[in-house]
């Protein structure tokens, strides 16, 4: 096995180059996928001690589980549109882009929002990501037709100029505006009925 490795990695000159060959061993379709599905079951059985104590219940469970997801996409056995490893790889590259867009507002919000402040950002900040994640899976999965009036925001480039324009909006009226928080949190009010 070594030797035939070895041989296939011969001829890589570059950084690209090592990235195919990886994919072209399955990186992609079966040694990330099943990383990320066994570190996911295990830290969830583990953590809650659902099945018990015992570390190796937990880790037999997660490869297990991790094989009956994995296995079926390498063999081509899922139903056409209900592939578990196709829905990971085109739902979670989305789902980074979500929280590098998280991430950034958290930033922006840690350098123009006054400490103490008291305005829940965070709660709402969680509450929009949460449903943006189920709808970007929901659309990989194909639950749900992009079709309507927002069907024109399943286009990638439309995604990333509606995120662009959104966020240097919140920039550009966390810096103009008098008191921003006292706008924002008496809005939240407003929709929470005053409470």
């Amino acid at each position: 096995m070594l030797p035939v490795v070895l041989q296939a990695f011969s001829g890589v000159r570059n950084v690209p180059d090592f990235l195919v060959q990886l994919e072209q061993f399955g990186l992609l379709d079966a040694i990330l996928p099943f990383i990320l599905i066994f570190a996911v079951i295990f830290t969830v059985t583990n953590r809650t001690n659902v099945l018990g104590e015992k570390k190796n219940v937990h880790m037999l469970v997660a490869l297990v589980i991790s094989l009956l997801v994995v296995i079926p996409h390498v063999m081509g056995t899922y139903p056409p549109g209900q592939d578990v490893v196709n829905i990971i790889n085109s739902a979670l590259p989305n789902v980074s882009l979500v929280i590098v867009i998280i991430v950034a507002a958290l930033i922006l919000m840690g350098i123009f929002l006054p400490t103490g402040s008291g305005v829940p950002m965070s709660g709402l900040l969680a509450f929009l990501s949460v449903g943006v994640i189920i709808y970007i899976f929901g659309i990989s999965a194909s639950w749900w037709q992009s079709a309507g009036p927002l069907g024109f925001l399943s286009n990638p480039d439309i995604q990333a100029l509606v995120v662009i324009v959104l966020v240097f909006a919140v920039v550009i009226f966390l810096i103009t505006a008098e008191s921003p928080m006292d706008k924002i949190g008496g809005f939240i009010k407003g929709l929470t009925g005053g409470h």
